[in-house]
C-alpha cells in the first residue's frame, strides 16, 4: 500500500542490506506508518513529493549521496540528521525549478580534497546559478534535554547562537560559491533549512521574524537568501522582507 504512495521513499529503503539494524533508518516503516498517527504518514508524504520532483538524473544522484546515511545514526543523539541534511537539498532543486530555472543539477564533488564545490548549478534567463544549501539545526543543549526527556521551557527570542551559525554558514556558502565560479559573473543562492529547538515550533513566526529584522540590520550582499518554513505543528505560511521563505507544500515558490 504505501509503497504505491511513496516509491521513492522505498527505493531508499530498499538500499539498506540490513533494516534491522539499529543503525538503520526505516526501521518498521511499514507497520510504523500504519499504526502512527496521521501525520506521520503525510511527513513522509512530504518527503516523498520533493523527491519526486527531482529527474531521474538528479534522483540518482541524491540517492548516492543519500544512502551512507541510511545506517549511520549519529553517536552524540542526533539521530539520522546528517541523512536529512542531504535530502534536504531536494527542496533546493524543487525552488529552483519552480522560479523557472533550467538545466538544473547537482554539482560532483570536487576529485581534489582541498576543494569545495556548491550543490546545485542551474540557469535562470540565461544567467548560471549557483546554489548552496544549509542546515541550522537545534542545539547541543536541546539534543541531551531530548534525549533525557527533559522538562524546559521555551525561548521566546533566538539567541547569539543561532545567528553566529546563520552568519558562518551563509559566508561559508558565498565563499564556496565564488570560489567555484570562475567568472565572477553567477548568481548565489544559500537555500538555508532551519530547525529550531521549539519542539512544537509555537513562537516559529516570531523567530523567522526575528531573522528578517537581523538581515535587515546586517545585510549579506551578492546572496539570495531562501529559508524553508518546514510544515511543522503551529504551522502558517510565512514571509519576509530581507529574503524569499518558502512556504512547505505551497505550489507556488516563485520569488
Amino acid at each position: 500500500m504505501f509503497r504505491m504512495q511513496m516509491p521513492r521513499i522505498y527505493e531508499l529503503r530498499d538500499l539498506i542490506a540490513d533494516p534491522t539494524s539499529p543503525d538503520a533508518y526505516f526501521q518498521n516503516f511499514d507497520q510504523n506508518v500504519q499504526d502512527s498517527p496521521h501525520h506521520v504518514a503525510q511527513i513522509y508524504l512530504r518527503w516523498e513529493r520533493e523527491l519526486r520532483g527531482l529527474d531521474s538524473d538528479a534522483w540518482e544522484f541524491l540517492k548516492s549521496e543519500a544512502s551512507p546515511y541510511l545506517v549511520r545514526k549519529d553517536p552524540s543523539g542526533r539521530g539520522w540528521q546528517q541523512l536529512f541534511d542531504i535530502l534536504n537539498q531536494a527542496r533546493a532543486y524543487n525552488y529552483l525549478r519552480a522560479i523557472g530555472c533550467s538545466q538544473i543539477r547537482f554539482i560532483p564533488r570536487a576529485d581534489d580534497l582541498g576543494s569545495r564545490t556548491p550543490d546545485l548549478e542551474a540557469v535562470l534567463d540565461s544567467d548560471t546559478v549557483l546554489c548552496e544549501v544549509k542546515s541550522i539545526n537545534i542545539s547541543e543543549k536541546e539534543v541531551h534535554a531530548r534525549n533525557q526527556f527533559t522538562v524546559r521551557g521555551i525561548a521566546i527570542r533566538l539567541d547569539d547562537g543561532f545567528f553566529r551559525k546563520l552568519q558562518s554558514d551563509v559566508a561559508d556558502a558565498k565563499n564556496q560559491m565564488q570560489s567555484y565560479d570562475a567568472t565572477g559573473a553567477a548568481r548565489c543562492f544559500v537555500y538555508i533549512n532551519p530547525a529550531f529547538d521549539d519542539f512544537l515550533a509555537e513562537c516559529k513566526e516570531d523567530y523567522f521574524r526575528q531573522i528578517d529584522q537581523y538581515l535587515s540590520d546586517n545585510p549579506i550582499p551578492e546572496v539570495k537568501l531562501i529559508f524553508h518554513n518546514d510544515h511543522t505543528a503551529f504551522y502558517k505560511p510565512l514571509a519576509m522582507t530581507n529574503a524569499t521563505v518558502v512556504n512547505d507544500g505551497e505550489e507556488d515558490r516563485a520569488v
